[in-house]
């Protein structure tokens, strides 16, 4: 069968070194390519496959909130997060008044913190189910993707937000061009999530690691079905026709212990990754996190 790259349509797939993912009785390949040197995962998973990989628990955790969800912004070192809210920080002068769309919003921290800094906020998630419970437990304005369609045809927003969602797709660059039907001129994306092929002192260790193993497979569910580089990932933009105006790279801890457990093992690998992330605050294009902001050429 044959496959595509998801962030630059190359064709040509070969499979990777990096362990298969055996999950839900099938078994998922990395295959590298040639062109870009992203990892896609390949088959796509089903309906069936995505129901399980974001089980109950991963998708309507706010079940179990009383009353109305509030938000800690004392996020720790190191926290995806709390980088999100510091590259959203950087234009807080700007976003009063404004309109910002959040793809694939999640538990809604960062509308919350978008609209402390004067935004009007809508957000978007995939799952009715979860729309419908967010609703419950927040006021914010909340859409499918096809109910935002309907609701908001022929309008635009002023900034557009997707957060750790792009690697989550089957279809990324689809799903970005639905977007572009809500800008317009001066629209900004602003776009964060992982690079787990980027080069770093943490993903070297744990690819060494993986090596020493020599598993050909890992049971795993493939929730990451892309894995970019700093590099592939930026083609990804441009080749969606969009105009860098930032582009920084940081680094979280995961999938290494973000705290001190009482285990050996987990405090060698605490320190690998804190040690990772201070070495990549002096190497500018290491790291395995993006913060992307721009607009459409």
């Amino acid at each position: 069968m044959d496959y595509s790259c998801r962030i630059c349509v190359n064709n040509s797939l070969t499979k990777s070194t990096y362990p298969d993912a055996l999950f839900n009785g099938k078994t998922f390949q990395y295959l590298k390519c040639s062109n870009c040197s992203s990892y896609n995962v390949y088959p796509n998973p089903t309906a069936e496959d995505f129901s399980k990989m974001y089980g109950e628990e991963d998708h309507y955790y706010l079940k179990n909130v009383k009353n109305k969800l509030t938000y800690d912004f004392n996020f720790s070192f190191g926290d995806h997060q709390g980088y999100q809210i510091q590259f959203l920080k950087q234009i807080e002068h700007k976003l009063k008044g404004k309109t910002l769309l959040d793809y694939a919003c999640g538990s809604g921290f960062y509308m919350q913190y978008a609209q402390n800094l004067g935004a009007k906020v809508v957000g978007v998630e995939f799952d009715k189910t979860f729309v419908n419970l967010l609703k419950d437990k927040t006021e914010f304005e909340l859409y499918t993707l096809d109910e935002l369609i309907d609701k908001y045809k022929n309008q635009t927003f002023d900034y557009i937000h997707l957060g750790h969602v792009l690697e989550h797709l089957t279809n990324p660059i689809e799903i970005m061009e639905t977007l572009k039907q809500f800008t317009n001129n001066e629209t900004t994306f602003l776009i964060d999530g992982p690079l787990d092929r980027n080069q770093c002192l943490h993903r070297w260790i744990v690819d060494f690691g993986s090596k020493l193993k020599g598993k050909k497979n890992r049971e795993a569910a493939p929730q990451h079905l892309t894995l970019t580089t700093h590099k592939s990932q930026l083609l990804f933009f441009d080749n969606l026709g969009l105009k860098k105006e930032k582009y920084i790279i940081t680094e979280t801890h995961f999938p290494l212990p973000s705290k001190l457990e009482p285990s050996i093992g987990k405090v060698i690998n605490f320190f690998i990754a804190t040690t990772s992330i201070l070495l990549s605050k002096l190497i500018p294009k290491f790291g395995n996190i993006f913060h992307f902001r721009g607009k459409l050429k």
